[in-house]
């Protein structure tokens, strides 16, 4: 394992195409930034696992010409306590 130390706003480069910056931290969480090609699927690390107990045909591709490429992107979604917050605010 390569470990590797960031500040905020500076980057590390994987390949010519995948770039991760480090775009702030609070406590003992870090927000980064990935800027990747489309074809390139980024997950968090419990979807992945989940993907491969389910048999998620995105993680091996069907060779068929007959079926479209399928994109799957994770959605960084709110607690359940900041949803309601932003609901009783309206």
């Amino acid at each position: 394992m390569l470990i590797l130390s960031r500040r905020p706003n500076e980057s590390l480069r994987i390949g010519n195409n995948v770039v991760i910056t480090v775009v702030g931290f609070s406590g003992n969480q870090i927000r980064l930034g990935i800027s990747a090609p489309p074809n390139v699927v980024i997950d968090r690390e419990e979807v992945h696992l989940r993907k491969i107990a389910e048999h998620i045909p995105t993680l091996s591709p069907v060779a068929s010409s007959d079926v479209p490429p399928t994109r799957v992107r994770s959605v960084r979604r709110k607690s359940e306590a900041r949803r309601q917050l932003s609901l009783r605010a309206e």
